[in-house]
């Protein structure tokens, strides 16, 4: 997958989340809708950070707030999940199992990067002590 792939990805779950706010009259779906396409956004930004980040402090700061966003985008669906378990709406079951996908891309997204950069160091040391 692709990083513009995942950022498409990402845009269509915001559209998600913002049409999920009518779905419960009466309920704060507003305020979750709000929170995760703020969140979602994040993701995304912090993301391009990650992979632009030009030094080594840098780049590890950005991996924590991007671990960070995750963390709070887990946390909502979460809680989302258990204010739908009486109810079990079919689209919000649904947007929930979307929202763990999503996370599970940028999880692995984000391992791979790390992996890369550890390499690149590792090949960058072996390469200097020759």
């Amino acid at each position: 997958m692709t990083l513009q792939e995942l950022s498409r990805l990402n845009e269509k779950f915001q559209q998600k989340a913002s049409e999920m706010v009518d779905l419960i009259p009466g309920s704060n779906l507003m305020a979750f809708s709000s929170a995760i396409i703020r969140t979602a956004q994040k993701l995304d930004r912090v993301l391009n950070k990650v992979l632009g980040a030009k030094t080594e402090v840098s780049f590890y700061t950005q991996v924590d707030a991007l671990e960070e966003e995750m963390d709070e985008l887990i946390f909502m669906m979460d809680k989302l999940d258990d204010a739908n378990r009486k109810r079990n709406i079919p689209i919000l079951i649904d947007f929930v199992k979307r929202g763990y996908e999503l996370l599970s891309l940028y999880s692995i997204c984000c391992d791979q990067i790390i992996e890369q950069k550890t390499k690149a160091a590792k090949r960058k040391d072996e390469f200097e002590r020759d």
